[in-house]
């Protein structure tokens, strides 16, 4: 008998401590923290690794109505004028969102095949001056 009381109790505490969080505290812990000014921290990224051919640049678009950063740079050239690396295409809070260009095909991973025709405002935020 004198389990179940213990039992009981720690249940009961149990219980009290998660009746403790409202669900605006649990959904700000479940949403993605995004770094500030990410092309900043991609920026000294890039400029840590080894300097590419041809250099590396950082465009800042709008796509889909938000604002994305595409990397380019590095890679031999195709003949097509694509590159054999692909150029990863980042939302503001650092996600890959795909690889828009580059690759044997110049057509990226094919995840965003319409990046070219409907990315609009290109502003060049970065190029390797090394």
């Amino acid at each position: 008998m004198n389990r179940f009381f213990t039992c009981l109790l720690a249940l009961l505490l149990l219980l009290g401590t998660m009746g403790g969080c409202s669900t605006s505290d649990a959904e700000a812990s479940l949403s993605p923290v995004c770094p500030d000014k990410f092309s900043e921290t991609l920026i000294t990224q890039l400029s840590q690794e080894p300097k590419r051919t041809p250099v590396a640049e950082i465009t800042q678009y709008t796509y889909l109505g938000q604002t994305v950063y595409l990397v380019t740079g590095g890679g031999a050239p195709t003949a097509n004028g694509g590159s054999t690396t692909l150029n990863y295409l980042f939302d503001t809070c650092g996600n890959v969102l795909c690889a828009a260009s580059g690759g044997a095909n110049n057509q990226g991973d094919g995840r965003c095949p319409d990046f070219k025709a409907n990315a609009t405002n290109p502003v060049l935020v970065w190029r390797d001056s090394r």
